[in-house]
Order: C-alpha cells, then structure tokens, then sequence
C-alpha cells in the first residue's frame, strides 16, 4: 500500500505546478537551546499563515523566507483543533490558497507538500479513513519534516493540513493525521473578514468531549453564563452539542464560527443526561 508515497523535490522540475506553492516554512528557537526547529505551515492570505498550535506555543516564530526570519505581529491560537495563524501587518506571501468547506473522500489522489529552507518536498498519498473527532487517516508514515504541512488534491486545491498521527491498531503502525479544511476554514474565513468582532457574547464555556470524559463525541459545555443567549435558547451545563445543523461537531472554535457566519437559526442536536434533545439557536 504504501508503494504510492514519492518524496521529490520541486527544485528538480518534475512538478512545476507546486513551484509558486502557498506552503511555508515556519521556524522557532527551540526552549533551551541554540538550535532552530522547522516545519511548515499554508499561506492564506498575503499577510496570514496557519501552522500547528503545539510547535508555536511558549516561544517566538518566524517564517523563513529566503534565509530570511520574517515574525509575525500577532498570534492567534485554534487550541481545540490544534492550530495557530500568524498574522503580518504587511503582505509577505507571494502565493496562498484559503482553505473550502471540502473533505477528500477515501482512496482520493492527494499532495502533502513540506517547505523547507532547501526546497519543497512533495508527498503523493491517499486517504483511508476518517476518525471519530472528524481527522483522516493517510497511508503514509508519519516524518517530523510533514507536520504542519498542507495537502492538496488533484486539482491543487487545498483540502487540508497535516496535524500529527494516529496508530490505528490493527498493525498497520503510526499513520499521519489530516485535518480536513471543512473542520477549520470557518475560522480563517472569520479571522479574515474581521467578522463577528462586535457579536454579543453567546455565553457558553466549552471543550471538546472526549472519550476519556464522554463516550459521546462532542462540544461538553462546561458553564453556560444566566440570561446569556445560549442559556435563552435552552442550553444548560453539561450539555454534549453532536450536531449542528446536520454537521457532526467536535470543536467548541465551530459553535462559535458557525454562529458568526450564520444567517438563520442554528438547529443542535444535543445530549443531556443520556436523553438527545434538539435545541434552536435563533439568528443573534
């Protein structure tokens, strides 16, 4: 299975399509040390780039461009999906691709493509599976070079970035872990638009249900704030949300997106107590 995954380089010219490509290569100091670690992050913007929360959490990163650190102005974390944007004042990305509310299917041609400081790696790969909190399993082997790293489909349209990995148990070791665009371009396509800043609070704590606190996948609602909307519409502590309109949801960063972009009422599909109840969200 795994005789599908070719490493090349683009500088060879065997795909020049991925020459102008909207990945990059992020760089930090790493704590304690002299050296710098690397990977990769995809320019959404001319002036933003998403990357993995976990390496740019506790310390200062810059992109590499041209051997050159460019540091962003701002950081802002996606901790639930474990992703972070970098945000520049000024334009620094020549090329970029935002992220579609797209989910490859399975057994679909796929690109991984890591920037380095020496060049792009690409990686041809497929996906086999989907996991329970919504991440697709690849038939590829996880390389520290590829985390962060964007993934493309054959048409090179961005579908996703390349998250961590995932041993599934049943011998085939550890794979790598996409995360679909659909799980995470509401939040680009917030943070872009500057949309929602001056939306009253919808007044809910919340993280992800896992399954070492739920055996249901969900958004567990931690603290619902009295006379805020989300406590007008009927939602209470404790609640598991495992739909919303229609759409399974895993991450409190989608409650909150998709009510910012919505322009009707939001229809929840909620456990309480071991009862499933449905609840409306009206228009805010």
């Amino acid at each position: 299975m795994f005789n599908l995954v070719v490493t090349v380089l683009v500088s060879s010219g065997l795909i020049p399509s991925f020459m102008n490509s909207p990945a990059v290569s992020v760089g930090r100091v790493a704590d304690g040390s002299n050296f710098i670690e690397v990977c990769t992050g995809v320019a959404v913007s001319r002036s933003h780039a998403v990357t993995l929360f976990a390496f740019t959490e506790g310390s200062d990163i810059f992109v590499i461009d041209n051997s050159i650190r460019l540091y962003p102005d701002s950081v802002i974390d996606f901790r639930d999906m474990g992703l972070s944007i970098l945000v520049f004042d000024d334009d620094v990305f020549d090329s970029f691709e935002q992220p579609r509310n797209t989910t490859p299917e399975n057994g679909s041609a796929l690109m991984v493509v890591a920037d380095h400081p020496t060049g792009l790696s690409i990686i041809r790969t497929f996906p086999m599976e989907q996991l329970s909190d919504g991440a697709l399993l690849l038939a590829t082997p996880p390389a520290s070079e590829l985390m962060g790293a964007p993934v493309f489909d054959s048409y090179d349209r961005l579908t996703g970035i390349v998250t961590g990995s995932f041993d599934p148990g049943d011998g085939r070791g550890e794979l790598m872990a996409l995360l679909p665009c659909n799980l995470w371009y509401y939040w680009v396509e917030t943070l872009l638009s500057d949309a929602g800043l001056h939306t009253p609070l919808f007044g809910v704590t919340a993280m992800p249900a896992t399954s070492g606190l739920s055996v249901v996948q969900g958004i567990l609602l931690l603290d619902v704030e009295i006379n805020s909307p989300a406590a007008m519409c009927g939602l209470e502590e404790g609640d598991i949300i495992m739909e919303i309109d229609g759409e399974r949801v895993y991450h409190p960063e989608a409650l909150k997106v998709m009510i910012l972009n919505s322009s009707d009422d939001l229809n929840l599909i909620v456990q309480r107590d071991s009862e499933i109840t449905e609840i409306v969200i009206p228009e805010l």
